[in-house]
């Protein structure tokens, strides 16, 4: 459990957000489970919509789990997509709230970072975290490829389109062959004469 530097770190978003504290004060009370593996922190939404302590013996009504790449890519590089890799479970309206809350909140890590950093460390420091996130996710789209175009060309394992699309033709024209020879039969079997009976 990591419950103060949690709330302090989502409260700091929240005091610089007047629409998002607004959001959340409706549910002034209810608690809620935060987690960022490996860490977890559970909390109570406050009456001006703020977080506090997490006290309390009952289970959250609702918790919200983000992995620790996916809050990187949210926070920092305002990637959009990354939204969706948010996992709720519970009251789906607090969740509701409280992930549209986290999904438009923007935090200016190097802002932050500068006043512990520096200007000039701040910069370099979130210029290096995001070229380190592009490199990994390019390189992780060139072995995907590679991968592709090894499994399909060179040691076939997996068919390629044109493979699929070559079988697919063959067997609709199999199918239609099929379709003559039965219709063959039935032609045959119904111009023949009654067997005799002896």
């Amino acid at each position: 459990m990591l419950s103060e530097p949690a709330v302090g770190v989502v409260n700091h978003l929240l005091q610089g957000a007047d629409w998002a504290r607004e959001r959340l004060a409706p549910f002034a009370g209810a608690r809620l489970r935060f987690e960022v593996p490996p860490v977890s922190s559970t909390f109570t939404i406050t009456s001006d919509g703020l977080l506090g302590a997490g006290v309390g013996t009952e289970p959250p009504a609702a918790t919200v789990r983000v992995e620790p790449l996916v809050l990187f890519r949210i926070a920092v590089l305002r990637d959009e997509p990354a939204r969706q890799l948010i996992r709720v479970q519970g009251d789906a309206e607090l969740a509701a709230a409280f992930t549209g809350v986290l999904a438009n909140l923007n935090w200016d890590a190097e802002d932050d970072l500068s006043r512990v950093l520096g200007d000039v460390a701040a910069h370099r420091a979130v210029r290096a975290a995001t070229a380190l996130y592009r490199w990994q996710l390019q390189m992780a789209s060139n072995l995907a490829g590679s991968i592709v175009e090894y499994a399909t060309e060179e040691q076939p394992i997996i068919a390629g389109a044109d493979a699929l699309k070559q079988f697919v033709a063959e067997v609709d024209a199999i199918r239609e062959d099929v379709e003559r020879v039965e219709k063959r039969i039935e032609r045959l079997i119904s111009d023949s004469p009654p067997a005799r009976k002896s």
